[in-house]
């Protein structure tokens, strides 16, 4: 996965604690049909910024590029991204255009560099893509964070499982409903990003959450809800 040039700091406003308690004396002409506890409640998640949520994506992608500088905020090597040429390699020189060849004839330029291969026609849902070691690094990462975060609470429903994982710091325009999986919760965080394929499967549990990174397709047109993964012989048993 390419390094995500950001600074990796994030610093998050401490807000006023708002702690509205329904602790007083009741009186006797008190009316109230309300049961006891049922003005606690979980308070909504916090939803993540774009930054927050950039800065989340270049804190695990950081570590796990060896040649990326740590805190540097440079820009990135071209060479480190997709197509990029490599530091130090001369870029492509073409004869310029309406100049003889071998033979006498003078060849007609063709601009290559916006078009589009053909590609075959797909049939049936788009398969998982095997990702790269950076990828699977960071995928671990992620997976790591989101169940480390979501420990020793119970999972049982899809409100709790999606506020956890904004709570992580994912907005929710990445995450996407699956359906349930033997009776637990399921979605998928979408973590593709500049070329990246990293997807994370989270499913809830009683005593947590169990998060398994996969890869998608790159092309972001084809939703992360779509993809069949690939049978996981080591996945635990739900």
């Amino acid at each position: 996965m390419p390094s995500i040039r950001f600074t990796a700091s994030v610093v998050i406003a401490a807000a006023g604690s708002l702690a509205l308690t329904a602790c007083g004396t009741q009186t006797s002409s008190s009316t109230s049909t309300t049961p006891v506890g049922s003005q606690v409640s979980a308070s909504p998640a916090r939803q993540p910024t774009e930054k927050q949520f950039l800065d989340l994506l270049d804190k695990f992608a950081r570590p796990c590029s060896p040649d990326t500088p740590s805190g540097s905020g440079a820009a990135p090597d071209p060479g480190a991204l997709p197509g990029g040429i490599p530091s130090g390699a001369a870029p492509r020189t073409d004869k310029p255009a309406g100049t003889p060849d071998a033979n006498g004839d003078i060849p007609i330029p063709v601009d290559e560099s916006g078009e589009i291969p053909d590609r075959p026609m797909r049939s049936g849902p788009p398969q998982e893509v095997e990702l790269g070691e950076i990828e699977k690094c960071a995928a671990a990462k992620h997976a790591e964070h989101l169940t480390t975060g979501a420990a020793g609470e119970p999972h049982t429903t899809y409100s709790k499982l999606q506020h956890t994982i904004i709570a992580a710091g994912y907005p929710t325009d990445r995450i996407h409903k699956m359906p349930d999986l033997g009776g637990d919760p399921r979605a998928r965080v979408d973590l593709r990003f500049m070329g990246s394929g990293i997807a994370v499967e989270v499913i809830g549990t009683t005593t947590g959450v169990i998060a398994e990174p996969f890869g998608a397709p790159e092309d972001e047109n084809v939703s992360v809800t779509e993809v069949r993964r690939k049978p996981n012989l080591d996945a635990p048993s739900s």
